[in-house]
């Protein structure tokens, strides 16, 4: 089964959508960002703070690109999820966001950098279960891993150049 979910990740990295699937990926993403930073504003993880160094933006771009857009997408919503829904799609799709919130808390408890306490907030939990939630339901819709790669991407891109999102 799990081969089955690799083989199946695989082809989600092979399919480009059409405009149509894109187009509806952001009209789920867009609302679903807006919460995400209302609940970072009132708790002070988002603010206005933008980068200012061009080479330091291109460098955090590339690799937030890898690490955590990619990997972070083909564990979650590639492997995880393709596997998961071989028993069951409604709880495959629960248990993988599910996994995604808690993935945080992890890394902010073992190896993560100072900066990670904030992966502990009870409103970074949230924004990122909603964030879980979306990116399953945009994965599944345009069965493609694409689309949330760039999501995820765009999310924490501009969370850390322009609203003081932590960065190594």
């Amino acid at each position: 089964m799990l081969i089955a979910a690799i083989k199946q990740t695989w082809r989600a990295l092979q399919i480009w959508p059409d405009a149509g699937r894109w187009k509806a990926a952001l009209v789920v993403a867009l609302p679903a960002a807006a919460i995400i930073a209302f609940a970072g504003y009132l708790d002070g993880w988002l603010r206005f703070d933008p980068v200012v160094d061009l080479q330091l933006a291109l460098i955090a771009a590339l690799i937030l690109f890898f690490v955590p857009a990619l990997v972070e997408e083909l564990i979650f919503r590639g492997v995880l999820l393709s596997w998961f829904a071989t028993f069951s799609q409604r709880w495959g799709n629960w248990l993988s966001a599910i996994l995604f919130m808690l993935w945080h808390p992890f890394q902010a408890l073992t190896f993560g950098p100072p900066w990670s306490a904030i992966f502990l907030q009870p409103s970074f939990l949230f924004a990122t279960f909603l964030l879980a939630i979306i990116l399953t339901h945009i994965r599944i819709v345009s069965q493609s891993l694409w689309p949330v790669i760039a999501i995820h991407w765009l999310l924490v891109l501009v969370w850390t150049l322009f609203f003081g999102g932590p960065f190594y």
